[in-house]
């Protein structure tokens, strides 16, 4: 038995240490024989981990689980032979798996929800075992509960266990929970639902294997070499299809199944994934059978936020001609079907530093649990865990429903993208947020582990300055078609006012009847008509008036007050440029070594001022500031991009002048606000003061012009004040 446990985990991880992996199945063995308790157990725990490619210690806390439970062995002994890292895993399985949770209690499940999250950050591994505890116990779940604890169990496992692993994108263990947990907590619906598909089973499964073989030949034939597999849906998912659509019967659902076609992974020579492949077996498909439009999703070019990539799509005319039906495929790669099977555990790598061994997992939202390590008590290694977080991105949150439900959201993220994440109508209509129970305004940014309760009213509309505050663009678009069903006219005013407002802002005259400002736009010169439908354009949302009114009068010309350059800087930017490629001396987001291609279409040479786009293929086009295509991309994939040793050597002093009513407080609110931002005061001043009016200068520096406009964005929320505008030191 122990060589083949043995063997059986050398499939998924060679770099086991197999000596310490023998010693610990003795161990367990021997005190399961004086315990006189069956051995089986941690074995077939084992069994349902072994698919996460776990390491040696995590094999071996998943050994010493059940004796650790159940104090048979005590923590000095475990510490002394198996070491303080296998402890702090068992510790924190344990602190999870006693956590009180109350059946219909929201509160409750929002804190398990919550703790189960940040547990994540100090060891991912934590919840790997977690979770095979909790699938081998369902698997078993009529032979150690009585009905009513089982039925308790199972709610349990649906509410908490379900959604962490769909969050960490690890589908074999979600679909077998769900169904496990479903045929107990509701055992009725399930016997009828798992009796009408054994029913539809049968033709389901003729209909797999007829799909099957011709979508082999149809590939064969042009020398594809893929991989065509069908599944039919699990019970619960099944189950979810026919409330959704307010159905009773499996025989009305037409896609009960789906194909699923895999093909080999291909990595260029320098390490870049080749997604052309699938784009190029979705074309072929498309052109031999009808797709259904509205049935297409690319989660290759917007993966799920867990990870997940995969082409989805149905086509008309490829089943059987006597059931005439949809069929849905996926199209993946090899890499991408590991990554929808294991989610994160599916990227284990092993890191030394220290006194301990650290798995991480390449998984882009859990690196911003690292705040909230802090209340997860645990003895693993504090520094080792931050080291954990500092090779994960940092680009997603999470935060929670009052009813517990997890949404993924891009960090930075405000109260207005959480309110459109719930659904269109609560977005339109919110008002107020509270989060943790504490009321703040729509444009508070979230937290890691917040809970957010957004406040409606019924007659509330969306405002238009909600687009420069939104993050996703989900909220901005649905922002944007709300304002696009609104008359022309009254888009035109709206927009000539935003324009006029942030033409304010910098300094320059506002618009004219003929909106002769805007003639010369990104280097075309538009007619009356083109310039009125841009005003009509800002108005609907389409486009924000800070983004055009940069493209007109450009910050560093008519924003700054002076640059100050450091010698330094200039000259280590010329030592880096000189022996190096063009593409070579890029750097986007700080960040050098990343696949880059130069844009045809504005030729950026050395010293432009230039900005980066992550195109499909995951390469970064380096397009001019200037650059007249700049206006069509979408404004989510453009990213940070300057050339080395020339960011940070440049600092841009800014006056702004602020008017306000007059309080106790205010000058130091306003410069705390700035303080916050990281922006340095050089001057402060009071410029004049009538009755209960003032007018205050600061002379700010400035990294990045960018930051302009979120400064007096913020400067403007300040209690008391009226307006925020550019002035140059007199």
């Amino acid at each position: 038995m122990k060589k083949q446990i043995i063997e059986n985990l050398k499939k998924y991880n060679f770099d086991l240490d197999l000596e310490k992996i023998e010693d610990v199945f003795d161990f367990v063995q021997k005190k399961y024989e004086e315990i006189g308790d069956e051995f089986i157990s941690p074995l077939e725990m084992i069994e349902i981990a072994a698919n996460f490619r776990p390491d040696t210690n995590t094999v071996i806390a998943i050994f010493l689980h059940h004796l650790h439970d159940h104090g048979i062995v005590k923590e000095s002994q475990i510490r002394k032979k198996f070491g303080e890292e296998v402890l702090g895993i068992l510790r924190g399985v344990k602190k999870l798996e006693d956590l009180d949770y109350v059946v219909n209690d929201k509160n409750a499940k929002v804190e398990v929800l919550r703790m189960m999250f940040l547990a994540m950050i100090t060891d991912l591994r934590v919840v790997l075992v977690l979770l095979s505890c909790r699938l081998y116990k369902m698997k078993c779940l009529h032979k150690i509960m009585d009905k009513k604890e089982a039925n308790l169990f199972a709610r349990e496992t649906l509410d908490l266990y379900v959604p962490v692993s769909a969050r960490l994108g690890i589908y074999g263990i979600k679909g077998q929970l769900e169904d496990l947990a479903f045929a107990y907590s509701n055992p009725e619906d399930y016997a009828d639902l798992n009796s009408q598909v054994e029913e539809v089973r049968q033709s389901c499964n003729l209909s797999i294997t007829y799909i099957q073989e011709r979508l082999k030949d149809f590939f064969e034939e042009r020398g594809v070499e893929v991989e065509v597999v069908g599944r039919i849906k699990n019970i619960y998912s099944i189950y979810k299809k026919l409330q959704k659509k307010g159905l009773t019967s499996a025989k009305d659902l037409y896609d009960i199944f789906a194909m699923r076609i895999v093909v080999p992974a291909k990595i260029d020579k320098d390490g870049v994934h080749d997604l052309d492949n699938l784009y190029g077996i979705l074309g072929l498909i498309h052109s031999e059978w009808k797709p259904l439009s509205r049935r297409f999703k690319d989660y290759i070019a917007v993966p799920k936020p867990n990870g997940y990539k995969s082409l989805h799509t149905c086509v008309l005319g490829l089943g059987p001609k006597e059931e005439d039906q949809p069929i849905e495929i996926q199209i993946r790669d090899r890499v991408m079907h590991e990554d929808a099977e294991y989610g994160v555990a599916a990227h284990w790598r092993y890191k030394h530093g220290g006194k301990s061994q650290v798995v991480t997992a390449q998984a882009d939202w859990i690196k911003g649990l690292e705040q909230f390590s802090s209340d997860f008590d645990s003895d693993i290694d504090r520094d080792a865990a931050k080291e954990v977080g500092a090779d994960v991105l940092a680009d997603r949150i999470f935060v929670l429903t009052p009813r517990g439900e997890v949404k993924d959201l891009p960090a930075g993220a405000n109260a207005i993208d959480f309110a459109y994440s719930v659904h269109t109508d609560v977005g339109h209509r919110c008002v107020m947020a509270k989060i943790n129970s504490v009321v703040v305004p729509l444009n508070q940014e979230l937290a890691n582990g917040d809970v957010v309760e957004v406040i409606t009213q019924k007659d509330s509309k969306p405002k238009l300055q909600w687009l420069s505050v939104a993050k996703t663009s989900l909220a901005r678009n649905k922002i944007r078609a709300w304002f696009g069903s609104l008359n022309k006219d009254k888009n035109i005013k709206e927009g000539r006012a935003h324009i006029n407002s942030q033409l304010e802002r910098i300094g320059q005259p506002i618009l004219d009847n003929k909106y002769s400002i805007l003639k010369k736009y990104l280097d075309r010169n538009l007619n009356l008509s083109d310039r009125e439908s841009l005003v009509e354009e800002v108005g609907k949302g389409s486009k924000i008036a800070a983004d055009v009114i940069r493209k007109v009068f450009p910050y560093k010309l008519t924003v700054v007050d002076k640059v100050v350059s450091s010698k330094k800087g200039v000259k280590e930017s010329e030592k880096v440029l000189k022996n190096e490629s063009l593409k070579d001396n890029i750097l986007v987001g700080g960040e050098d070594g990343l696949p880059i291609k130069m844009a045809a279409c504005c030729k950026p040479s050395l010293g432009d001022n230039i900005l980066g786009y992550v195109t499909r293929g995951n390469h970064v086009t380096v397009h001019k500031v200037t650059c007249s295509h700049i206006d069509k991309l979408d404004t989510d994939r453009i990213v940070f991009a300057d050339w080395k040793g020339r960011n940070g050597s440049e600092k841009y002093l800014v006056g702004i002048r602020v008017e306000a009513v007059t309080r106790v407080g205010l000058m130091s609110d306003v410069t705390a606000v700035i303080s916050s931002l990281g922006v340095h005061i050089r001057e402060v001043s009071i410029k004049d003061q009538k009755g209960d009016k003032s007018y205050e200068y600061f002379l700010v520096e400035l990294e990045d012009l960018s930051m302009f406009d979120r400064l007096v964005d913020k400067i403007e929320s300040v209690r008391g004040v009226e307006k925020v505008t550019r002035e140059k030191k007199s």
